[in-house]
């Protein structure tokens, strides 16, 4: 059976290590510099449970606050009056707006601490935020057009994921533009791609400890904190070999 293209063997010096040994790397950076990492994934994390309390049980469509016997009037028997229904959607469009600036914040911030990490930089705060102030809505505007790409990506066999997930970070090192990182992004896939896969294949195994009931999200979510700073380390990588 002939070898997949660009897949390096073990003797070649485009091998790399595997994507479950960045595991302990990744885990010791974080803990190393858990005064940073701890305050921005505690951010993100105040969002995902906030989104795991709100998500409707399974087999039921309808969220808690939709529900004639929660919050909203908007049924007939509601408990509460009409006004509080247009107080607590107000609420609702502020929270999201709140998780729209400030999520995308501390995901840059998150993802701009990883970069440095893996270059055994020191860490500090004001240099995170600084990357918010000057490339802030182009990040967004990345993050926009990846995940349209990437909600798409299964009609293509998921080759997206591999070509575009190093691009955020080609972004913050480069300064480059939205074009030009996803366009490093997959020229630097393309020197290991099997490398690539493997770091998303560890992802998608941390993604599936969420079906543990109870407790799965929380590991998941501490699993993949921990693993966090393993595509900045495979970027680096590339990088070299390139």
């Amino acid at each position: 059976m002939a070898r997949t293209k660009n897949r390096a063997r073990r003797t070649s010096h485009l091998y790399l290590p595997s994507a479950f040994d960045l595991f302990t790397h990744s885990k010791e950076i974080v803990l190393k510099n858990i005064w940073i990492f701890g305050p921005l994934y505690a951010v993100l994390f105040v969002f995902f449970i906030h989104s795991w309390l709100w998500s409707p049980p399974v087999g039921q469509h309808l969220r808690l606050w939709q529900r004639s016997d929660g919050f909203s009037s908007a049924w007939l028997g509601g408990p509460l009056p009409a006004y509080f229904t247009f107080l607590f959607v107000g609420f609702s469009l502020l929270w999201l707006l709140l998780t729209i600036v400030i999520g995308t914040a501390a995901q840059i911030m998150s993802q701009a601490a990883q970069l440095d990490a893996s270059q055994e930089k020191h860490l500090d705060f004001q240099n995170l935020w600084q990357v918010v102030r000057k490339m802030g809505l182009r990040l967004l505007g990345l993050y926009i057009v990846m995940g349209v790409i990437f909600a798409f990506s299964f009609l293509l066999l998921f080759i997206p994921l591999r070509r575009y997930l190093l691009a955020p970070y080609v972004m913050i090192e480069k300064n480059a533009g939205i074009r030009e990182s996803l366009a490093r992004s997959a020229a630097l896939s393309l020197k290991n791609t099997g490398a690539v896969w493997g770091i998303i294949g560890v992802m998608f195994l941390i993604g599936l400890v969420n079906i543990i009931p109870y407790f799965g999200g929380l590991a998941a979510f501490t699993l993949g904190s921990l693993y966090s700073v393993a595509p900045a380390l495979r970027y680096q990588q590339l990088k070299r070999l390139a």
